[in-house]
């Protein structure tokens, strides 16, 4: 199952969807919905070494998968790691089938494009 959507995203990302397609995705930008803010807050707590040391947390708005109908967000922040050092900005991909989350990216090229409209995110960073 995560292989399909990872398998959507890299064709969405390697240009097999046309222009037209694109307009209809991130035309389709939604903010996101209360339970998915806090499943990737969930998310976030039990899967990052360190959650509580997050600054400059954004969330995305989501976008709605042509095919599969999923809908994906992007999470970015800066967090510290083993060694006790900030990394720098990162971002997580989040496929969402209604608030639960399917599967899951981190450094997701999707995120960074500049039709992506970001939020701040507080909830993540007062943990």
């Amino acid at each position: 199952m995560k292989r399909a959507f990872l398998l959507a995203g890299v064709a969405v990302l390697s240009g097999c969807v046309t222009a037209e397609q694109l307009d209809k995705i991130y035309g389709s930008q939604t903010p996101p919905t209360a339970a998915e803010r806090a499943a990737a807050v969930a998310y976030v707590k039990s899967t990052f070494y360190d959650p509580y040391s997050i600054r400059d947390a954004s969330i995305s708005n989501a976008v709605t998968l042509l095919e599969t109908g999923y809908r994906s967000i992007c999470v970015r922040f800066n967090a510290k790691n083993r060694m006790g050092g900030y990394v720098g900005m990162t971002s997580t991909s989040l496929r969402f089938q209604g608030a639960a989350i399917v599967s899951s990216l981190q450094d997701a090229p999707g995120c960074n494009t500049a039709r992506l409209t970001y939020s701040p995110f507080p909830e993540l960073e007062n943990l």
